[in-house]
């Protein structure tokens, strides 16, 4: 049995947390990993991935209440895009991007 560093744990469930926060909340807080990363790191590149999710869901938000209940076509597939967006891309953009623990912390 492995015995795993407590810090290493912490690290784990942090970057976990962080890229489940989009898909638990419906994308509603899509942003929120991102502008975490951009006040840690202080980086142009994470700055601009918090201004593209912000915009990401203000568009879901805005269109959301602009369609119709029963949309069809393209309408719908503008919908699907942007929750794809809210969800799985900033999930999946916190995973990526979370730092993670050097192997020598470990």
């Amino acid at each position: 049995m492995k015995v795993v560093a407590m810090a290493a744990v912490r690290g784990i469930a942090g970057r976990v947390g962080f890229a489940a926060l989009p898909v638990l909340t419906l994308g509603l807080l899509c942003n929120v990993p991102s502008l975490v990363l951009a006040l840690r790191r202080r980086t142009r590149a994470d700055w601009w991935a918090f201004a593209g999710f912000s915009a990401v869901l203000a568009a879901w938000v805005t269109d959301v209440g602009l369609t119709p209940d029963d949309t069809h076509g393209l309408l719908f597939m503008a919908d699907l895009l942007l929750i794809l967006l809210s969800m799985a891309g900033a999930s999946l953009h916190a995973w990526m991007m979370w730092p993670r623990l050097a192997a020598g912390r470990r």
